[in-house]
């Protein structure tokens, strides 16, 4: 087993650029409304705000304080929030989030179908409509983890490896009862959506909305294979649950949640040849803007 302080240098070695890389494309979204103007792209602000969301819980919850000691300016923080509402949110949100994350890779997939099939109906009501669906993913969830709260949080520090660990007396089966069920359905609606989209796009007439149609499922199918890991995981770990199996499959647990929240925006970089370019000229446009500065600070001086 890898050290700890080494497993979170390879966190960061793949988090920090993929956190850099959302922050530039919720930036050309937003910058270039009129061309990324389907409700794809709603969407994927949603998907994307939440999943840094759930990246960033996961850092709070359990990376940061698996590398901090006592005597540490960090150590002194958690102490001091041990016994507020913080950390009892945390906990919260570290269940809650798998039903949000679930439940929107889902709501894309269906998105992409719905609009391939009547583009000139359902197009209109997904972007009328789709905060809509994001509010009732985010809050509905809590009729099942708001249970979390009726049980202590407790942040424990591990005197051996001088590290402290946020915890909950909670039985797992509180939630997860309930949540492995609605992951695998889920998952299952996922890979028929999906199905039935390569199906419907590969018979599409015409051959630009072919490729651009492709592309999006290319995203969606690539997702939900994350998706799809990411279940299988979890229902196994629950069956083997206090087996050195489970153990094993516990340290993968985190990179499948990675690359359910940070894939995305690698995969519209891979499959949106616009995105791409719009990502290129800012990248271009400074560098340019550098080197003219540098030329201009040059000549004043000669």
């Amino acid at each position: 087993m890898l050290p700890a302080w080494l497993t979170f240098c390879i966190y960061l070695f793949y988090g920090i650029p993929s956190f850099i890389l959302y922050i530039l494309t919720f930036y050309i979204i937003l910058r270039y409304r009129k061309t990324f103007h389907s409700s794809f792209f709603h969407l994927y602000l949603f998907d994307g705000a939440l999943n840094l969301f759930t990246f960033l819980n996961n850092y709070f919850k359990t990376r940061i304080p698996g590398i901090t000691g006592y005597n540490s300016f960090i150590g002194a923080f958690y102490r001091i929030i041990a016994d507020t509402i913080l950390l009892d949110f945390t906990m919260l949100m570290n269940f809650h989030m798998a039903y949000v994350q679930y439940a929107i890779t889902t709501l894309v997939s269906l998105n992409r179908l719905s609009v391939m099939l009547k583009y000139t109906t359902f197009e209109p009501l997904w972007r009328k409509y789709t905060w809509i669906a994001i509010v009732l993913i985010c809050f509905v969830p809590l009729l099942n983890t708001e249970v979390v709260l009726h049980y202590d949080t407790q942040l424990a520090y591990l005197n051996i490896t001088d590290t402290y660990s946020i915890t909950t007396n909670m039985p797992i089966d509180e939630v997860f009862s309930i949540c492995i069920p609605f992951m695998i359905i889920s998952t299952v609606l996922s890979v028929v959506i999906n199905f039935i989209s390569v199906i419907v796009v590969r018979n599409l007439q015409t051959q630009i909305r072919y490729k651009v149609e492709s592309n999006f499922i290319m995203i969606t199918c690539i997702t939900c294979l994350v998706q799809l890991c990411g279940t299988v995981l979890s229902v196994v770990r629950v069956k083997l649950v206090e087996t050195d199996a489970a153990m094993m499959l516990a340290t993968f647990i985190p990179l499948i949640s990675d690359g359910l929240s940070l894939v995305q925006p690698w995969l519209l970089l891979a499959f949106s040849h616009v995105v791409r370019e719009k990502i290129i000229g800012i990248i271009s446009w400074k560098k340019l803007k550098k080197s003219a500065v540098y030329i201009l600070k040059s000549t004043t001086y000669v």
